[in-house]
């Protein structure tokens, strides 16, 4: 195994590790057993989640976001041979994409802090708004740019020779999300829990695929 293809098959293994780190970290600043995550508004879940909590889910989710970009990166030089143009497009947007998405992680322990200092009786919801208006517009950067990505990802796997075999293609990160939100409002047992770490979980998912399969096909030639 050459230099470069030891560090594309490192630079895959730290985005898995960052999906799953970002996981954890998320699934501690948002899930509750309750549900109601898609409250943009008041954020009232946040109040079944402990401060101790928060503090473990920020400060492990912002530390661990930037890994993503790796993963990214290892994904775009697997993608590579069906148009370097194309790819590297794919390599700049999600990368970009997980930088917007780290100052959106890094934001919801300060709107948690502000709904458990209402419900302690401070009268500072304007504060909370605030916070809001200058928070979720990142998560919408964050999911236009997954449908720009999955696009790319689509169109380079079905119509170029990539690394990847064709069933690859069904496996964009905007299909696994999608997956994933119908499972939470179709009010499954498993969407309850995916839901709050979609993003890291239709990642993991990606990152793991992308590197079993050419390490299978390497076996196999």
């Amino acid at each position: 195994m050459s230099t470069e293809s030891k560090f594309i098959t490192l630079a895959g293994l730290a985005g898995c590790l960052g999906a799953i780190l970002v996981g954890i970290g998320e699934f501690s600043l948002q899930f509750t057993p309750n549900g109601g995550i898609e409250d943009v508004k008041d954020y009232l879940y946040f109040n079944d989640v402990s401060a101790e909590r928060l503090s473990f889910g920020h400060f492990i989710a912002v530390l661990s976001a930037p890994l993503y970009m790796l993963g990214y990166w290892h994904l775009s030089k697997k993608l590579e041979p069906a148009g370097p143009k194309q790819s590297k497009a794919f390599f700049l947007i999600g990368a970009y994409a997980f930088a917007v998405g780290t100052a959106w992680i890094g934001q919801r322990f300060f709107l948690a802090a502000t709904v458990h200092e209402i419900a302690a009786g401070q009268d500072i919801k304007t504060l909370l708004t605030l916070f809001s208006e200058h928070n979720e517009p990142f998560v919408n950067v964050l999911r236009l740019a997954m449908v720009i990505v999955s696009v790319l990802w689509i169109k380079l796997i079905l119509t170029g020779k990539t690394a990847f075999p064709k069933w690859m293609a069904i496996f964009s990160p905007i299909v696994l999300l999608a997956t994933m939100a119908a499972l939470y409002f179709t009010n499954t047992k498993i969407g309850l829990y995916v839901f709050p770490v979609a993003m890291n979980a239709a990642h993991f998912i990606v990152f793991a695929l992308a590197m079993f399969t050419t390490r299978e096909k390497n076996i196999i030639s």
